[in-house]
């Protein structure tokens, strides 16, 4: 998934921007931002939810996994690392598939 949202955003960040921005002032707008959205998270919960019992971490359930998902891999951090820190869009790609597997998957001792 870090891998499609990398793709997504080094592919289409130049309209998802704009698009966000706009969707402040314009309804049609806001209405295709928050579904794009939601149809995101709706992917991202049928993938967490498809997972064994005890792949996420413990305690952490289907919901919370895909909100700390969408806080990670996210426009503005990709935009963030890639523009202003100077990182390439692979190394950000592998810090968030780190990050993410931290964050949300058991560890590999319990």
């Amino acid at each position: 998934m870090a891998a499609f949202d990398r793709r997504l955003f080094e592919q289409a960040g130049d309209v998802i921007v704009p698009l966000r921005e706009a969707a402040r002032t314009e309804p049609e707008l806001a209405a295709l931002y928050r579904d794009s959205r939601a149809r995101a998270d709706e992917t991202r919960l049928t993938v967490f939810s498809s997972w064994p019992d005890g792949t996420l971490r413990p305690g952490l359930d289907v919901r919370t996994a895909t909100d700390i998902y969408a806080a990670l891999c996210n426009i503005d951090v990709y935009t963030t690392l890639t523009v202003e820190r100077g990182w390439f869009p692979d190394r950000v790609e592998q810090w968030w598939a780190e990050t993410l597997a931290r964050e949300l998957l058991t560890s590999p001792a319990g």
